[in-house]
């Protein structure tokens, strides 16, 4: 899985114009938020682009995380700006 989203996000970055916006996801539990914050600087780099975040995404807040299963915070994203 950490696979795909590494081969994923630098094609979208390629494709992404300077100040362009990116909002790419992760809805697994086995990819923390910042393994998958990781994942996705590391794209960009790879990618040849500069890029920075400007706000992490989540579920909503009626969708609570449960201190004891911290795997129940699957949903997770970082919006991003091509610079």
């Amino acid at each position: 899985m950490r696979r795909a989203y590494k081969d994923i996000n630098p094609l979208a970055f390629q494709l992404l114009r300077p100040g362009g916006l990116l909002a790419t996801f992760s809805c697994s539990g086995a990819i923390s938020l910042s393994l998958f914050q990781s994942i996705v600087a590391g794209a960009a780099q790879d990618a040849g682009v500069d890029v920075e975040l400007l706000e992490q995404l989540r579920a909503a807040e009626d969708h609570p995380v449960v201190l004891a299963f911290p795997e129940g915070e699957y949903l997770k994203g970082p919006l991003v700006r091509r610079r």
